[in-house]
């Protein structure tokens, strides 16, 4: 992609940015977080234990407000999707685990 290209497209995505409500900003940003979460998760990225720490209490600072049930939901979003990610590797069972 060519640097035009992207200025653009950031350009594009701030003013999109601009018009959406306050509670879809969150969303925007736990994306971002995914996108850089993934990209630092990839081979030969390593994070250190007090990294893991830092990153750890960064984002349960960012979901202190939010409810129980909201919390719940995003956990079971994203152990279903390593589940899938697993799955799709050939590291896991596909389906219920049943005993230990």
């Amino acid at each position: 992609m060519s640097t035009a290209t992207a200025e653009r497209l950031i350009g594009q995505v701030v003013s999109d940015l601009t018009i959406l409500p306050e509670e879809d900003l969150t969303l925007v940003v736990e994306l971002v977080d995914y996108l850089k979460r993934q990209r630092r998760f990839m081979p030969g990225a390593h994070l250190s234990a007090a990294e893991m720490r830092r990153e750890a209490r960064r984002r349960a600072q960012l979901l202190r407000d939010a409810p129980r049930s909201e919390i719940v939901v995003r956990f079971q979003r994203v152990a279903e999707e390593i589940r899938q990610q697993a799955i799709a590797r050939d590291g896991a069972i596909d389906g219920d685990l049943l005993s230990d």
